[in-house]
């Protein structure tokens, strides 16, 4: 290359370090996110296609530097971009758990309590067949449970892992997915009161007595999807699903796909063991 006369110095070098730069950031493109050793090899390609480029722009001013910078960052957004939507998992799945005693007789919580309500015989029957569904939805994929910790929850996790019997998969439990705090102890009567007043206040404002509104589960389950979308940039897997209650996963789609309040309202509970 011969510098025009007028040029700025170091301007005649830049379209040979541009296309050097842009041909050396090859970064590795996983077919699928198979997990941690997948990412570890995208990220070292990353550090080398890095390293390339330090060496080659080491010896530039920087005025040089920054038009450099300047014709670079659209590819590397680009780039970034399309490396971070393939470690994103392909589904996100939703199942309520099967029928609970407190579904069977709300009477059930005036003596136990909410976290301690376990499944009916109907409701392990339940957990088994979404368990064979979520299966044939996910296949041989890889699969990561998150699960509330509620003891009807657990249950139909259990239940739900029968159909998986022979493959790998992950389990964390998440306390964020728990039902809505409805306030300890609860008497039947009372309640059937406290319900008919939250239809007329509006289900998603409605604090219940020593208990949560729903606002409150909006913020924890905003605040599960920041720990989600680390999971899926450092562990990625190809399957979500999530093992939960009617209103969380009401309230979490309404996170997702930015319902408002009058849309989150239209909306009512899945039944038990439904699957979204």
């Amino acid at each position: 290359w011969e510098q025009p006369p007028m040029a700025p110095r170091g301007a005649w070098l830049l379209p040979t370090l541009v296309g050097a730069c842009l041909s050396s950031l090859t970064f590795l493109r996983p077919a699928a996110p198979r997990g941690v050793r997948r990412l570890r090899t995208a990220r070292a390609a990353e550090k080398d296609a890095v390293d390339a480029v330090l060496r080659t722009v080491s010896g530039m001013n920087s005025d040089d530097l920054e038009r450099l910078v300047e014709e670079l960052m659209p590819t590397l957004y680009r780039k970034k971009v399309a490396l971070r939507d393939r470690l994103r998992p392909r589904r996100i799945i939703l199942v309520r758990h099967g029928q609970s005693e407190g579904n069977k007789d709300s009477r059930a919580y005036e003596d136990i309590p909410d976290n301690q309500i376990q499944l009916t015989d109907l409701g392990l029957l339940q957990g088994e067949a979404a368990g064979a569904q979520i299966r044939t939805l996910v296949g041989n994929g890889t699969v990561r449970f998150f699960y509330s910790p509620y003891m009807r929850t657990r249950q139909t996790l259990q239940c739900v892992l029968k159909a998986f019997e022979g493959q790998q998969v992950e389990m964390c439990a998440e306390p964020r997915l728990r039902e809505q705090d409805f306030g300890n102890f609860q008497d039947a009567e009372q309640m059937a009161k406290v319900y008919e007043e939250r239809q007329k206040f509006g289900r998603f404002y409605y604090r219940f007595p020593n208990g949560e509104a729903g606002t409150d589960v909006f913020d924890r389950v905003s605040d599960f999807w920041s720990t989600l979308l680390r999971s899926m940039d450092t562990s990625p897997v190809e399957n979500l699903v999530l093992v939960t209650h009617g209103l969380l996963m009401r309230i979490f789609c309404m996170v997702y796909f930015h319902w408002t309040v009058e849309e989150f309202e239209e909306v009512w509970d899945a039944s038990n063991c439904e699957v979204w």
